[in-house]
């Protein structure tokens, strides 16, 4: 959380509403990660969490690769100075072109979600005549009863294992253009416990050796990330301090894939808590003995994934950034500025009074807050995203939405 000063100097500044990272907060929580992790293991930022440039570069100052699934966040990765060979291309819908902008800009590894993905990837590499490595996106089915997180259950991700157990080894000898170097077993987010993420990795290595005694050579076991923390709220993140040393013991445990490299992947660990949404109020109203405050921000700028169906909890912790005088605090509805009936910022919130122009703050939205909402609805302008280091503004951005027309 930056300082309210700070904060408020910035609203002055910039205008209102405004998210704010600070980048010296994505490196401490990179160094924590990599601290958790056995000591060659990689992590890999996945850019969709939060696409500004200074973040990745940030990362990528603390030792960090990068996971994309666009040219968009192939030209974001390459302003932040990351190298093709610190790039990795996943996604299920992965069309030829992309492949082929990839593969020509030097991209190297990518994740296939099936195997016509596998040979799509072959073929195009074989065109091209680029190199093309590739990790093969497995099903967690099978996975132990509540390890896995987020979305890890959806069927359509990922291929059946046993297309690797069961006769995978003539199947990749055969393969030309491409070379199967790995697996990607990923096992959803927010998973909410150090035992459930290193029960969730022991399956994936687990998995690994099967597929390795089956006769398929690895070298490259990328086991996902699921690590966890709070969106939009200043409740305690997770404790998984005790993953270290589960970790060791779970790495421990390879034997035909001891040589594999090991890589993890993560956003919302790296980056949520370096985020910081500013807003203000603009307008206070008592209705059937409620308070709603009315903020100039709300789903159209912290939607929590609201354009994929899934709509927002409305549990945000909302703090003033004005001096405290010790009034008692209200219980409120927080919403946002549309017309719309759902945009609640938060409801039931204990805040101290609040009065029109009153600027306010929302903690841990630096993942999967701005470019996960419904930035487009309603035609307001999206906010400027300040990029700070302490109380120094290192890159400001806008976000720009719009129609451009097009030949017909």
């Amino acid at each position: 959380m930056i300082a309210h000063t700070f904060g408020r100097e910035l609203v002055e500044r910039y205008g209102s509403p405004l998210y704010v990272y600070d980048l010296d907060e994505a490196e401490r929580q990179a160094k924590a990660l990599f601290e958790l992790l056995p000591k060659s293991a990689q992590v890999l930022y996945s850019v969709k969490a939060n696409p500004i440039p200074e973040l990745c570069a940030a990362l990528k100052g603390a030792g960090c690769r990068v996971e994309i699934a666009s040219p968009l966040e192939l030209k974001v990765v390459f302003e932040a100075g990351f190298t093709p060979d610190q790039i990795l291309c996943s996604g299920p819908g992965k069309t030829a072109a992309v492949v082929r902008e990839m593969l020509l800009a030097g991209v190297t590894h990518f994740s296939c979600d099936s195997w016509y993905d596998l040979e799509r990837l072959a073929g195009v590499a074989s065109a091209t005549k680029k190199p093309a490595n590739a990790l093969l996106r497995l099903q967690v089915s099978g996975a132990p009863s509540g390890s896995v997180g987020v979305g890890a259950m959806q069927s359509h991700f990922g291929a059946d294992p046993g297309e690797l157990l069961n006769g995978g080894a003539a199947r990749v000898g055969a393969l030309r253009g491409a070379e199967l170097v790995g697996i990607h077993v990923y096992s959803g987010g927010q998973i909410q416990s150090a035992d459930k993420l290193a029960s969730t990795f022991e399956h994936a290595i687990h998995l690994a050796e099967q597929i390795a005694e089956a006769g398929v050579p690895l070298r490259l076991l990328d086991l996902g990330g699921g690590f966890p923390w709070p969106f939009g709220t200043s409740d305690n993140p997770v404790d998984i301090s005790a993953l270290r040393e589960k970790l060791q013991h779970v790495n421990a445990q390879r034997r035909l894939t001891a040589d594999a490299g090991l890589w993890f992947e993560s956003g919302r660990y790296l980056v949520a808590s370096s985020g910081t949404l500013l807003s203000t109020v603009l307008d206070v109203k008592l209705w059937n003995g409620k308070t709603h405050i009315v903020l100039d921000t709300g789903m159209i700028h912290l939607g929590g994934m609201a354009g994929l169906g899934r709509i927002y909890r409305a549990v945000a912790s909302i703090e003033s950034l004005a001096e405290r005088d010790g009034a008692p605090l209200e219980s409120v509805d927080v919403v946002g500025p549309t017309d719309y009936a759902l945009d609640y910022v938060t409801r039931d919130a204990s805040v101290p009074p609040l009065k029109p122009g009153d600027a306010v703050s929302i903690p841990n939205v630096g993942a999967y807050g701005l470019t996960a909402s419904l930035v487009a609805f309603a035609g307001l302008e999206p906010p400027p995203e300040v990029c700070c280091r302490g109380t120094s503004v290192v890159a400001v951005h806008r976000h720009r939405t719009g129609h451009e027309r097009i030949r017909t």
